[in-house]
């Protein structure tokens, strides 16, 4: 838009120039040379000079986990739904207690069975009409029906493995499942979490705990590097980082795809051009500076690059004014003038 305006600007110049020199029947260049090439400036102030990471990832929760059917039967009820809060332990999903997969009627009256008969030979051993062994005996057979009845509970009442959200819930009731058949998703969403990918020839660069950006929609999440794999994984070629973020922008779900910027250098007090406004001749890079009224190339040597500007090392001062606009009509010496934004 900004080039757009500028172009703009000049060509209401030059018809200006034209309508008052009519007579003279000056053509384009002469105007230019006398009136000066229309540009725009920047001053060269020194800033914070941060060199970044650039990837896309998933927001996750900081933990997750798939609830899935262990058995083969008929879903008999869900009890929660999408959005809902969970807590640890609680029932989720439900089977048939008569289910011949999960024998847990059965489970339920050996373990009861059991139980009474543990209860009265622990009343024997307080008397000493039984010995220490077949007490021993005893309470290992309760134990053992006390976990097979757990194991069978389990099987006809799934429930939570973590507290968190129902993110997902891919089962309704009267549905036929089998045995790994997915159910719901349960996410702790309190933080989120990225994973990246980072090849080997940047993963020198990375380092716990440095800051990271996380961008959707304009809405920002700041957040560190936690994790960092210390082998290449063959199958990706490169090494596994997961960065962590808090969950205080309530507007950023689960899920979304996100940009991220993993910031591996932050150098204080530099002087900063946009590499647009750069110019390189074979192995040189120079500016354009404005001097008074004039135009000069000023040759440069940089540093740091992020992709999108340069730390200038040497060739440029603070204070400096960068000519940013009207690069391409501009040669050394030319007159020039300065075009303000709010020009028309």
């Amino acid at each position: 838009m900004k080039k757009y305006m500028f172009i703009l600007i000049l060509m209401l110049v030059l018809i200006s120039a034209c309508g008052k020199k009519k007579s003279e029947n000056k053509n384009m260049e002469q105007i230019l040379s006398e009136q000066g090439i229309p540009i725009r400036v920047t001053e060269i102030q020194p800033g914070n000079f941060v060199q970044q990471l650039k990837y896309n990832s998933s927001l996750t929760g900081i933990e997750e986990s798939v609830v899935k059917s262990l058995l083969a039967d008929v879903v008999l009820s869900v009890k929660v739904k999408v959005g809902d809060r969970v807590s640890k332990g609680q029932v989720l999903v439900s089977f048939p207690q008569n289910s011949p997969a999960a024998q847990y009627e059965q489970a339920k009256t050996a373990y009861e069975s059991t139980k009474q008969s543990y209860e009265r030979m622990q009343r024997l051993f307080q008397d000493g009409a039984i010995s220490r062994q077949d007490m021993d005996n005893m309470e290992t057979a309760y134990k053992v029906s006390q976990a097979n009845l757990d194991a069978s509970r389990q099987m006809v009442n799934i429930t939570a493995p973590i507290s968190g959200i129902v993110t997902n819930v891919m089962v309704n009731p009267g549905e036929h499942v089998f045995p790994g058949h997915e159910l719901l998703k349960v996410a702790n969403t309190s933080r989120y979490k990225a994973i990246v990918w980072v090849p080997d020839t940047e993963i020198s660069k990375v380092r716990i705990g440095q800051k990271a950006v996380a961008t959707w929609n304009e809405h920002k999440l700041t957040g560190r590097v936690s994790q960092i794999a210390l082998a290449l994984d063959q199958q990706n070629k490169a090494f596994r980082v997961e960065l962590e973020f808090p969950n205080s922008n309530r507007e950023i779900k689960a899920g979304v795809t996100v940009e991220l910027d993993i910031q591996i250098s932050n150098k204080a007090n530099c002087l900063i051009v946009q590499r647009s406004h750069i110019l390189q001749e074979a192995d040189q890079k120079y500016v354009w500076i404005l001097d008074g009224d004039k135009a000069l190339k000023r040759e440069i040597s940089t540093g740091l690059d992020n992709q999108l500007e340069y730390e200038v090392l040497s060739g440029l001062s603070s204070g400096d004014k960068l000519i940013t606009q009207g690069l391409n009509m501009i040669t050394e010496g030319a007159k020039v003038k300065v075009i303000e934004n709010n020009h028309i």
